[in-house]
């Protein structure tokens, strides 16, 4: 096996278990609940802790792989997360999944920031271009395939093998990069730029706190409000330290290309109006209709079975429109996806979102790959780690931002609706806001056996209903999301896909922008 088949091997199989284990953990939640007798709010850092840790360092993962080897920093993160692994499937409590589960957002941190710069290595020109489409299937299958195989994992073999299951392709990948990848670094690269890696890590580590536990603890509460400006304060401070370094963590002035920008918010805009759609969509599935782990995977396929597809369809056509058509198109179909989810019946059970979710499905597969190669294609080969952190961190923290504001917005819908349907039964008015954030997290049943006996039946109605409109509310969302980042693909990216795929662009910047 050749060096360049090896390494897209690895990259994409690699790929294909991150997103699977954020998303994985969603269908398993309850059987831990059921297993250690947590709160739902103590069981959610099963996939807070693993989304935090991911995000923070993602950047610091991009420059230690060009300070000290792509190849490196990759097979170290394999080794951490796939060891990770197995103490979170063998974790006799609570606190050591979490701790697991954080070691883990490590692990993949090193391991995602410096896929793409492997893969921009070893291949080039047109073939590139199919390289990071195979690496785009690989990584929304991933997420899309996520609630099946843990259901599936789940209903055979228990909540743990959501995460064994990652132990054997982890050691395979590994034994394969280390006898089959190739080195490479920055020759330029001197030193880490360590106060601007501590500034942008603890700007992103407190955004993505606030993101995850907004939905619980409400958004104007002070300790959200007090680690928002947290953050604020850090991602200022950031930028004058980046502009005075010579070998900054993230090259700023890059985000003065319009095509680099456009680019880079393709990502960030797919995972809010996808990504954070699709992971409440399981709890819908669960917690309205009854469906089992299992039967709540098989009933997402239609958003993922386009992704096969789609991503080979994509690399074709990049050889012959341009860039910007090819993201706004892909952009305009997810939107087109989530309007017909949102306008769906009330209690609509699976048929009844398969056709938005397959043409979601196809828009996301037809760019998840040509982002990335437009973004990191205009950026110098030398500081391709760089570059991938950027779009790895765009994806990471859209996909929280999505999970987070798209739960905000699932939280007020849904405490309207409860409060006008329920607000009237005897002894719940003075509990209604604890128990619609309750609701929103799809935890009904239970949610349902703590109220009062004589309204219990009414309410488990109420609040079925109220969880429907919440997501008719966040597909609308999303559809809103879609729109904005299709118009702004289309108006930001300029250079053709020829240009993307070239070799010049890994040693031309485009626009004067020095690397």
């Amino acid at each position: 096996m050749n060096h360049a088949l090896a390494t897209l091997i690895v990259s994409s199989v690699t790929t294909f278990l991150l997103p699977l284990d954020y998303t994985v953990a969603s269908v398993a939640l309850r059987d831990i609940h059921r297993d250690f007798s947590v709160s739902f709010s103590d069981q959610q850092w099963v996939i807070n802790g693993y989304t935090m840790a991911f995000a923070a360092l993602l950047m610091a993962g991009g420059g230690l792989a060009d300070l000290f080897g792509r190849r490196k920093v990759f097979l170290s993160g394999l080794a951490v997360f796939t060891a990770a692994s197995l103490l979170a499937g063998l974790a006799p409590a609570m606190l050591w999944l979490n701790v697991a589960r954080v070691a883990q957002g490590i692990g993949a941190a090193g391991m995602f920031s410096s896929s793409l710069a492997l893969l921009i290595q070893e291949f080039t020109g047109p073939r590139r271009v199919h390289a990071f489409a195979v690496f785009g299937v690989a990584s929304g299958l991933g997420a899309s395939l996520g609630p099946f195989i843990g259901g599936l994992a789940v209903d055979l073999g228990g909540w743990r093998w959501a995460f064994l299951l990652n132990v054997p392709f982890g050691i395979a990948m590994l034994v394969l990069g280390l006898l089959r990848t190739r080195e490479s670094k920055d020759p330029d690269a001197t030193r880490l730029d360590l106060k601007g890696l501590m500034l942008f890590s603890g700007a992103v580590l407190l955004a993505v706190y606030s993101l995850v536990m907004a939905p619980q603890m409400g958004w104007t509460s002070p300790t959200i409000v007090s680690t928002l400006a947290a953050a604020a304060v850090l991602a200022i401070a950031f930028v004058p330290v980046e502009l005075r370094r010579s070998y900054p963590l993230i090259e700023l002035r890059l985000f003065t290309d319009r095509t680099f920008l456009g680019a880079s918010l393709a990502p960030l805009v797919l995972s809010i109006a996808f990504w954070g759609l699709f992971l409440y969509t399981p709890l819908y599935f669960q917690g309205v209709l009854g469906y089992s782990p299992l039967q709540a995977g098989m009933a997402m396929l239609p958003f993922a079975v386009p992704l096969f597809g789609a991503g080979p369809l994509g690399a074709r056509l990049a050889g012959r429109i341009s860039s910007r058509a090819l993201l706004a198109i892909g952009q305009l179909l997810v939107a087109i996806g989530a309007a017909l989810l949102a306008f769906a019946p009330l209690y609509s059970g699976w048929t009844d979102y398969a056709v938005g979710g397959l043409i979601s499905g196809l828009g996301t597969g037809l760019i998840n790959g040509e982002m990335s190669n437009v973004a990191i294609s205009i950026v110098p080969v030398s500081r391709s780690g760089m570059a991938s952190g950027i779009n790895s961190t765009m994806r990471i923290v859209g996909m929280t931002a999505g999970f987070g504001g798209i739960g905000a917005v699932q939280v007020v819908a849904v405490s309207h609706d409860l409060t006008s349907r329920a607000g009237r039964l005897h002894g719940l008015h003075r509990n209604l806001s604890a128990l619609a954030t309750d609701v929103a997290t799809g935890n009904i049943n239970g949610t349902a056996a703590s109220v009062p006996t004589p309204v219990r039946g009414a309410f488990h109605a109420a609040a079925n209903h109220a969880f429907a409109t919440g997501m008719r509310a966040a597909f609308l969302v999303g559809m809103c999301v879609a729109l904005l980042g299709a118009a702004a693909s289309f108006t930001l990216i300029r250079q053709p896909p020829s240009d993307t795929a070239s070799d010049a662009v890994g040693t031309q910047p485009l626009s004067g922008v020095q690397a």
